[in-house]
């Protein structure tokens, strides 16, 4: 792209909203398929009239033009194998007009689905509902036509649809459709350009309807012996007048995935069929009954149905987890969509399953086959090791069969998931003379084939299903990696982009190298050694705040913290090393804390009768920490008061108590070791029977890196035991209203929620609330990984995100249990405007324990 259409474009935008660096431009390359194509650029935009403007100008010099939302796609739908502008809209994410009583809502392209969900509640949804709906986008969903579970009986995305407007090839802006139930007003162009995968133009608004929130739900499983039984019953279920909601079904691969996975106990069987009925509640349960009989009277087994929304939420549970399931079914391998959303009419599932099968044993590779009973939906998901290329030549082939398949059974290429590159190949096979049709349309529309070239076979160009392939630097090669497990971890990765909803940087920022996928994807060009160690992808890894909030949102449970890590040591070995970091392990060398103040400065917050005395031995050493000694004001007078309180038999280390390591450990400084054993001759010296500290980090550190030789508590822990032995009362009042942070080196690395809540409920008078992201789904504080001295302003504006929560309620106090939580809390409270933050203190859970003794 050359650079005076770059200056144009950053014009229109703006320059932080163009970006052209190359790391970047990998992380959007890719999608959940297996192709991949590198952008020349991204450009964020937020208007139509930005939008507009930007097209006349890719018009005018020809420049490939393609849309992204969440990236969810799983047949490279969104890979700009033409190169060119990546337009991701993710920033394009509000809801414009509500109109309940209208039964409509206007929205712009970049709201996620469930977000949508969740402002209609309690009253009204918007029923289809793809299983990324947590984070794919409307704009996407609109685009190639989604659904879901419901679909069988609330349909796909476009019958959702009454109205768009839309950006064509040439910058003109145009609406189509009605706010009204109905209308019949010339050609249906928003059918028209609602799954036609950006190719036609770039939808900027939406109008869709939403109904009120069913009365009544109730689920039923069903297991069969037989697998033409549970068709059967599917056909019976459908000749009957029950209104099903959802009727999914699951073959024996699937079965025994999820049982493998998910420890369900789900019967040994050829068939499953999972079953939902909404509407008023007498007519469900009379369905429900119904449903019993038509499954007994076709040899079901393991019959039961639940109105219980937590039993249906469980039941729901076995049929959500199997996907994910798939990349977790047999060390290295992991889940690939090629042919994988074929659709037939619903009588001919149980044939079309029986077919995968045999295409499977024929080929002596792994498919998993489920999908929408009801409506006929049938996803065959190849499991197989990216690494092997006999693999991926079977897999092309069984492809190819598998088409053949749904073609002979009277079916569709694709049901929901559209054509893309993926599909691309056996579109003629469908489409026929009809896909003549729309190529005249497109180039009507888009006479230059500026609007996401290559997709849905309209240039005419012959394609093969691993065209534009995105694992050609693994498949057969020899790979100098990570570790045998740390190389399993990057390539399960599947780039479905669900840590987007738990990263904190990535909330930030929006940028897909500030996601724990987009860095996933880095590390596994450091694998493929296809990028090469520098300052640039420092700048990727170093800006992670390591807080595994992306662990607890992957369908796959990838370590990407661990793989983060070991990128750090990539780089720091390579001397890739932010000087930020570097500056706080030399600072450590030499005075033994991160911070570079004086070692005789340690001792400033003691008691006086510690500051000077000799470490001895005894029951309890404890160790304080590097933050709480040096920064912190309160933490450590507040921990010896409670030692002290008890009549604890404990030690310091005092002016020889140095920095534990963690430091090291998460910079990936290659002397770590070099710090644990230091530490560990000092601890042998005291011979203390545990080790107690009211730091997160040095707990984590002490407990998870060190030699197993003492015991370790955080003093939270710690006091936990002493409350529960009568050694420590908790007797004054202290009347504030908390809410409790939960911190991530305590919570979701080392599993601590109960202990820090039930102290802090046992202090009298104290009124404890929750975040409502709290436990293991609570947001960094910002702070973690060395984040606040690599990148200080990110790190507040995550803080401040955090705060803001909690800002519109009549609270007292944020306490954590983590002195590095307090202080990254307190400098994003201090950087709200006061007139916002109000009375509101941020404090540490020793601060209260002490107040009230």
């Amino acid at each position: 792209m050359p650079n005076r259409w770059k200056e144009k474009v950053k014009k229109i935008v703006g320059k932080e909203n163009f970006i052209d660096e190359k790391l970047e431009l990998i992380c959007y390359s890719r999608d959940m398929s297996v192709h991949q194509g590198m952008p020349n650029a991204l450009v964020f935009c937020t208007t139509t009239d930005q939008i507009s403007k930007l097209l006349r100008v890719a018009n005018k010099s020809k420049v490939p033009v393609t849309v992204r939302g969440s990236g969810t796609s799983v047949t490279g739908a969104i890979i700009p194998i033409g190169g060119g502008l990546v337009l991701d809209l993710t920033r394009m994410d509000k809801m414009k007009k509500v109109r309940k009583e209208d039964g409509y809502v206007v929205v712009e392209p970049g709201v996620i689905c469930q977000h949508l969900n969740s402002s209609l509640s309690p009253t009204h949804f918007f029923p289809p509902d793809p299983g990324s709906s947590n984070v794919c986008t409307i704009g996407g969903m609109v685009a190639t036509n989604a659904s879901g579970t419901r679909a069988v009986k609330y349909g796909t995305t476009r019958d959702w649809v009454m109205g768009l407007e839309v950006v064509l090839a040439s910058g003109r802006v145009i609406r189509t459709g009605s706010y009204t139930p109905k209308t019949s007003s010339g050609y249906d162009l928003t059918r028209l350009f609602a799954n036609s995968e950006g190719t036609l133009g770039i939808m900027t608004e939406i109008t869709l309807k939403i109904v009120p929130v069913p009365e009544y739900i109730a689920f039923a499983k069903a297991a069969f012996a037989k697998l033409e039984d549970a068709g059967k019953t599917v056909a019976d279920l459908f000749g009957s007048s029950i209104g099903l909601s959802a009727c999914e079904i699951l073959d024996t691969v699937s079965i025994n995935v999820v049982n493998k996975a998910m420890k369900l106990g789900l019967p040994d069987v050829e068939g499953m069929l999972f079953i939902e009925v909404d509407g008023r509640e007498p007519a469900v349960r009379e369905e429900m009954s119904a449903i019993e009989n038509i499954c007994q009277s076709n040899n079901g087994i393991d019959i039961a149905w639940s109105d219980n929304p937590k039993q249906r939420q469980a039941l729901w549970a076995a049929r959500g987890g199997l996907v994910p399931s798939l990349s977790r079914f047999k060390k290295g391998y992991r889940l690939i969509p090629i042919a994988e959303d074929f659709g037939v009419p619903v009588s001919k599932v149980p044939e079309a399953i029986r077919g995968a099968q045999k295409i499977s044993k024929k080929y002596d590779m792994l498919v998993a086959t489920f999908g929408h009973a009801g409506d006929g939906n049938v996803h065959t998901t190849f499991i197989l090791d990216v690494r092997n290329k006999d693999e991926w030549k079977k897999a092309e082939k069984m492809a190819g069969e598998l088409v053949d398949l749904a073609m002979s059974l009277g079916g569709t290429l694709t049901a929901e998931h559209g054509l893309g590159i993926a599909k691309s190949a056996f579109a003629d096979r469908e489409l026929s003379s009809s896909l003549d049709v729309m190529r005249e349309i497109k180039k009507g529309l888009d006479p230059n084939s500026i609007l996401n070239p290559g997709k849905l076979s309209l240039d005419k160009k012959k394609v093969k299903i691993l065209d534009h392939f995105a694992f050609s630097h693994v498949a057969g090669k020899k790979l100098k990696g990570f570790s045998e497990e740390l190389d399993d971890e990057i390539l399960v990765c599947v780039q479905c982009g669900f840590c987007r909803t738990g990263c904190p940087t990535f909330e930030s920022t929006t940028l897909e190298s500030k996601n724990a996928r987009g860095r996933i994807l880095l590390a596994q060009g450091l694998l493929e050694e296809t990028i090469k160690p520098s300052m640039e992808l420092a700048d990727k890894m170093y800006s992670c705040s390591v807080c595994a909030g992306c662990t607890t949102t992957c369908p796959c449970s990838i370590k990407a913290p661990e793989i983060i890590l070991a990128c750090r040591r990539r780089l720091a070995q390579a001397g890739c090393m932010p000087q930020s970091i570097t500056t706080m392990l030399e600072n450590i060398e030499k005075e033994g804390n991160p911070f570079g103040s004086p070692r005789r400065e340690r001792t400033d917050l003691f008691p006086k009768k510690y500051q000077k005395i000799s470490a001895k031995p005894a029951e309890v050493l404890l160790f304080l920490g590097c933050l709480p000694s040096y920064v912190d004001m309160e933490i450590v007078p507040a921990t010896f008061k409670i030692m002290q309180a008890a009549d604890v038999d404990f030690t310091v280390l005092g002016e020889d108590e140095d920095c534990c390591g963690y430091v090291h450990y998460l910079a990936g400084s290659a002397d770590f070791m070099k710090r644990v054993k230091s530490n560990m001759k000092k601890f042998k010296e005291l011979r203390p029977r545990m080790i107690v500290t009211p730091c997160a980090g040095c707990y984590r550190a002490l407990k998870t890196l060190y030699p197993k030789e003492f015991m370790v508590f955080h003093i939270s822990e710690y006091v936990k035991g002493l409350l529960e032995e009568g050694k420590l009362k908790l007797a004054n009042l202290v009347t504030k209203k908390v809410v409790y942070h939960d911190p991530c080196d305590l919570g979701r690395h080392m599993n601590v929620y109960d202990e820090p809540r039930e102290v802090l409920r046992s202090i009298p008078g104290l009124v404890l609330t929750e975040f409502e992201k709290n436990r293991s789904s609570a947001v960094c504080c910002g702070g973690g990984g060395g984040l606040m001295a690599y990148d200080r302003e990110m790190s507040l504006d995550i803080s401040k995100r955090r705060l803001a929560e909690v800002l519109e309620e009549d609270m007292d106090v944020v306490v954590s249990a983590c002195a590095a939580c307090k202080d990254t809390l307190r400098k994003g409270l201090r950087a709200i405007p006061k007139e916002k933050r109000g009375t509101l203190t941020v404090a540490d859970i020793t601060e209260l324990i002490a107040e009230a003794l």
